[in-house]
């Protein structure tokens, strides 16, 4: 089915983002130069689907309160074949997070795209593949993860899945990362107060503003609470550069939002209490699907797929987290 302008349109405005369609190729007339230092968290892409694509990024800026950035996305990674140029505004109300949805791209192809400020200053360039069509006879090959939890531990299973595949045959390679939820853990220990859990060292993540103690665990009660613990996780380099090498397909688990949480009530063990307002926002019924998905959000997207059957092969059983079996395995659809 042949999706037209229009409807790309509107669902970009549905789901707070820009619009980017894709054109002749021409080669890049941005004045682009690397500055990874200006986007603290990196770029990423997710949600893809044979002809479109969702990429992200952060730029804060210390004056101002919106500022336009410039996304490319190309056939090559040098960008000379540039194929969709577009500008799209950051701002502090977003918390300088853009949101972009490519739109015309082919399926099962790879390309390359970059954020661009007005004076040059680039993000580091990101990777992504679009889905197959639906009839396409060959296999596909994808990545689950879950439940990390830097807190008390690291991401290096990450640094192993890039490691494997770059070393991969190209039928081999990954077309994607299904992250089945958890993608940060929002009760948050400080390591002045905890030093080990489990034997386990305690590392930090954040400092949440407006939240709430229970234990030793501190709970965020806001948006900007949130803001905080999913900066402190995009910090992480092995996490950047598996999100700059491939879509991102997540879904939610409770962590996202409240650990024991039911509406709008957070709830941590015996600790219950309603949600708080914070710059006129409050953490509503359902926020953890917000949190995934609106403009205001932090890092990432929520996707709905299709069913993905028969198991290919387990690869590496790598503990990412804490608690019960926190593994990346690896599969494949035909």
């Amino acid at each position: 089915m042949k999706i037209s302008r229009r409807s790309f349109l509107k669902t970009a405005a549905a789901i707070g983002a820009s619009l980017a369609w894709v054109g002749p190729a021409r080669g890049s007339r941005v004045n682009w130069h690397e500055r990874r230092d200006l986007y603290p968290q990196g770029v990423a892409s997710g949600d893809p689907d044979p002809h479109s694509v969702i990429l992200w990024t952060r730029r804060p800026f210390v004056q101002g309160t919106r500022h336009l950035l410039t996304v490319e996305v190309g056939e090559d990674e040098t960008f000379r074949r540039v194929i969709a140029h577009a500008q799209t505004p950051v701002s502090s109300a977003a918390d300088w997070t853009a949101r972009v949805l490519i739109g015309g791209l082919k399926p099962a192809r790879t390309y390359w795209y970059r954020f661009t400020d007005t004076d040059g200053n680039g993000s580091r360039v990101g990777r992504t593949i679009t889905a197959p069509l639906p009839n396409d006879p060959r296999t596909v090959n994808f990545a689950f993860v879950s439940c990390q939890d830097i807190n008390e531990g690291k991401l290096n299973a990450y640094r192993r899945m890039i490691y494997e595949d770059e070393r991969a045959p190209a039928a081999a390679k990954l077309g994607f990362v299904l992250h089945l939820g958890d993608f940060i853990y929002e009760v948050v220990q400080y390591p002045e107060e905890v030093k080990t859990r489990y034997d386990r060292t305690i590392y930090e993540v954040a400092r949440i503003p407006d939240g709430h103690k229970v234990g030793n665990f501190h709970i965020p009660l806001t948006v900007d609470g949130y803001r905080a613990i999913y900066k402190g996780y995009l910090a992480d380099p092995d996490l950047q550069d598996a999100r700059a090498r491939w879509p991102f397909v997540p879904i939610w688990d409770n962590h996202e939002f409240s650990w024991q949480g039911w509406q709008s009530i957070v709830k941590a063990g015996r600790s219950s209490s309603p949600a708080k307002a914070s710059r006129s926002r409050r953490i509503r019924p359902g926020s953890n699907i917000s949190l995934h998905v609106s403009p205001e959000g932090a890092a990432c997207w929520n996707a709905s797929i299709h069913p993905l059957s028969k198991t290919w092969r387990s690869k590496s059983s790598i503990a990412m987290g804490w608690g019960w079996n926190r593994t990346i395995s690896r599969r494949s659809t035909a």
